[in-house]
This record gives structure tokens, sequence and C-alpha cells, in this order.
């Protein structure tokens, strides 16, 4: 669901209003009914097969926005093992190639604040992120 609000550039509320918000974004109509199925799903494949449709969903979106080079938008084994996942480090590394700006390429890939939290305290407070950034070192 979060990514579905950064690939329309929309604000993710906290857990309380996310789902509200979400079904309010483009993405909600074809991503919805298999988020509903994962949740409903009483074993890994019906949960597996759901989670595909939305990643793959997803993935094409990321196309569409032609903001990166086209990625393959299916999913694939993980290694030899018998699970299907998007591998998504494909588009990571199509979205990192297009950042220019050496200091900003300089940065770790280890996610935003609210990755850690979901406390409106932690997330609107700029001295909770410089605490939370020595964390990481």
């Amino acid at each position: 669901m979060r990514l579905a609000f950064l690939l329309e550039r929309r604000y993710a509320p906290y857990g309380k209003w996310l789902g509200s918000a979400f079904a309010r974004l483009d993405a909600a109509a074809a991503l919805q009914p298999a988020l509903l199925d994962v949740l409903a799903a009483t074993d890994y494949e019906t949960r597996e097969a759901a989670l595909v449709a939305a990643v793959e969903e997803l993935a094409t979106r990321h196309n569409g926005l032609g903001i990166t080079a086209p990625v393959d938008a299916t999913v694939r084994l993980f290694h030899s093992r018998p699970f299907r996942v998007l591998g998504s480090s494909r588009f990571t590394d199509v979205c990192i190639a297009r950042v220019r700006d050496p200091s900003l390429r300089s940065f770790p890939l280890i996610g935003g604040i609210d990755q850690i939290s979901d406390s409106t305290d932690v997330l609107e407070d700029a001295n909770v992120f410089a605490a939370a950034a020595r964390l990481y070192g």
C-alpha cells in the first residue's frame, strides 16, 4: 500500500488512516482485491498468488511512470526455492541509476524513519530523526 502512495506521489498517512487514504488512490481499484485476497488466504499458495498479482501490478505501474528504463514486471522463483518473488532489487537499481548527484548516491539504502516507527510523535519530531540516524552509524 505504501508503495502505491509513493508511485502516485501522495502522502501515506500513519496506520489509522492508511486504508481510507489508500482507497482514494488510482491504484486502489486494481490492488485492493489482491490485497484483500492476501488477508483472506488460508494457505500459502493462495496468499502467494494474491501477492504476485499485487506486486506485478505495482511493477507495471512503476514502468508506466516512464522515470526509468522499463523493468520486467513479472515474478520469478526465489533462487532454487519454489516461491515466487518480484526481485525488487532490479527496480532499485534502475532508480539509483537515475540519481546524478554524487552526494545523494553516497547515502546508504536504509529506508525512511517510517520503517522504524509509525508513532506520530516520532515522525513529526526532527530531533528524533537525528537520534534514529545514530542507530545506523
